[in-house]
C-alpha cells in the first residue's frame, strides 16, 4: 500500500475515486462468481456495478456497450435470453441519460467532459509539444471563444470536436506516441502530483514530469528536484515497475489455474487496459486508483512461487 500513495491520498479525499474502485471491484467479483457458477443474480450484480461505475465517472460509459456485447454472446452460449436482457441494462441507462441531457441542452451526449479532454488535454498536448505552451494557450483560448459564440450548446460542442479533431488528425503520429506514453504513465507514475498536494511540495518549473518528458527535459526536471523528493519518487517508481512486471507474470501463471483463474485474469487485464486506453495521454497515478486492486491481485499471483516438484521414488 505504501508503494502506491495515491490509494491512501484519495481514500480520504472528497472525490469519486474510491467509490468507483468499489464499483469496479463489484464488476470483477460478479464476473468471477458468474464464471464459477453461471447464475443470473451474479450477472445482474455485475450489470448493476457497471451502471454505478458509469454514473460515477463518464470514462466508464463506453463499458456499457462492452457489457452488452458480452451479454449477447454469453446469453447465446448458455441459451439464456435473460442474461442477454440483463446485460443490456447499462446501455439502456446510457441511452436514457443521453436523452435527458438532450432534453436539457439540445445536444445528445453523455458528458461534456469528452469535449473538454479532447480540446484542453489531447489536442492541446499535441500543440504544446510542437509549438510550446504559449502557442497552445493562445490556440485553446481562441477555440473556446469561437465556440462560445455558437448559437447553441450543440453547435458549440460540434465546433470544439471539429477543431480538436483536425489538430489530432494533422499530427496523428505524435498523438499516438503521447497516447502510448500516457498509458505507460498510468502504471508507472510515482504520483508526484498527488504527493505534492499531500506534503506541500512546490511544483517543478516547466510543468509536470510527463509534460517535460514529452519535451525531452525529463532528466533535467528530475535532477532539479530536491534529493528527498527524488529519492522517494525513485523508490515508488521502482516499486511500480516491479509490480507491473509481477502482474504480467501473474497473468501468464493464472492460465494454469481453474476456470475462475483462467477467465478471471482476462477480466482484470481487460478492465486495466480499458482504463489505460480511455485515459490515454492523461495517464497518471490518480487515474489508476479505481482499478489498482486488480493490478495488485495480478501482481500477487505473479509473486507466488511455483510448488516444488515431488521427488521420484528411488527404485
Amino acid at each position: 500500500m505504501l508503494t502506491f500513495p495515491a490509494q491512501l491520498i484519495y481514500a480520504s479525499a472528497v472525490m469519486s475515486e474510491t467509490l468507483l474502485q468499489t464499483a469496479v471491484l463489484g464488476i470483477a467479483i460478479a464476473a468471477l462468481a458468474f464464471i464459477h457458477s453461471p447464475r443470473l443474480r451474479y450477472w445482474a450484480g455485475g450489470a448493476v456495478a457497471a451502471i454505478a461505475a458509469l454514473l460515477l465517472k463518464p470514462v466508464f460509459y463506453p463499458l456499457a456497450f462492452v457489457v452488452a456485447v458480452l451479454a449477447v454472446g454469453v446469453g447465446w452460449r448458455y441459451r439464456r435470453p435473460a442474461v442477454a436482457a440483463v446485460g443490456l441494462l447499462p446501455v439502456l441507462v446510457v441511452g436514457l441519460y443521453m436523452l435527458w441531457n438532450q432534453q436539457r441542452t439540445g445536444y445528445f451526449h453523455f458528458s461534456s467532459i469528452a469535449e473538454i479532454n479532447l480540446l484542453q488535454y489531447n489536442a492541446a498536448g499535441v500543440l504544446r509539444q510542437i509549438a510550446g505552451p504559449e502557442v497552445e494557450e493562445k490556440w485553446v483560448t481562441q477555440v473556446i471563444d469561437q465556440a462560445n459564440a455558437a448559437p447553441d450548446f450543440a453547435a458549440r460542442q460540434h465546433f470544439i470536436q471539429a477543431q480538436a479533431g483536425a489538430m489530432l488528425t494533422a499530427h496523428i503520429g505524435l498523438y499516438a506516441r503521447q497516447h502510448v506514453q500516457g498509458m505507460a504513465a498510468l502504471f508507472l507514475d510515482p504520483g508526484r502530483f498527488d504527493l505534492s498536494h499531500l506534503l506541500g511540495w512546490l511544483p517543478p518549473a516547466g510543468g509536470g514530469l510527463l509534460t517535460q518528458a514529452r519535451q525531452g527535459r525529463l532528466w533535467q526536471a528530475a535532477t532539479n528536484l530536491p534529493w528527498g523528493q527524488l529519492s522517494l519518487l525513485g523508490l515508488i517508481l521502482l516499486a511500480n515497475v516491479a509490480r507491473l512486471g509481477a502482474a504480467v507474470r501473474g497473468f501468464y501463471r493464472m492460465k494454469h489455474g481453474n476456470a475462475a483463474w483462467r477467465y478471471g485474469r482476462w477480466v482484470a487485464a481487460g478492465l486495466l487496459l480499458y482504463v489505460a486506453a480511455l485515459t490515454g495521454p492523461l495517464g497518471a497515478a490518480r487515474f489508476l486508483v479505481p482499478v489498482w486492486p486488480l493490478l495488485l491481485a495480478l501482481a500477487l499471483a505473479g509473486l507466488r512461487w511455483p510448488q516444488p516438484m515431488p521427488r521420484k521414488q528411488e527404485s
